[in-house]
């Protein structure tokens, strides 16, 4: 957290790609794409598909929607008494998850052709 909130970009914690999408994130979060910021998307091409960036961007605008929504609203974080709660949760193998994820509806055969005729 501290060589993010620092000069992450001559930190050794980061790869040329995470150090892009970190920044693209600030730039996001600053609203300096307009710009101020110009070698920001190119940097990050450099590193990511489109689709990839689609997602980086999503996430990092939901996180600063989800940040103004509760600050604007005056929505305290949970306590600690809750948030306690999740040190309790259970731990979930990473290698579960991905067979979980990887075993959802559209991956089953005939998915493709149930999605297509619903068109």
């Amino acid at each position: 957290m501290a060589a993010i909130e620092g000069d992450f970009q001559a930190s050794d914690f980061f790869t040329p790609a995470e150090k892009a999408a970190i920044k693209w994130a600030e730039v996001l979060t600053e609203k300096t794409y307009r710009g101020e910021n110009p070698q920001a998307m190119p940097e990050l091409k450099k590193h990511y598909s489109d689709a990839q960036i689609v997602e980086i961007t999503m996430v990092s605008c939901t996180f600063n929607f989800w940040n103004r929504f509760t600050d604007s609203l005056q929505i305290e974080i949970e306590d600690q008494t809750v948030m306690k709660k999740f040190t309790k949760s259970k731990s979930i193998d990473p290698s579960d998850y991905v067979a979980f994820m990887c075993d959802c509806w559209w991956t089953r055969p005939g998915a493709a052709d149930a999605a297509k005729a619903a068109e």
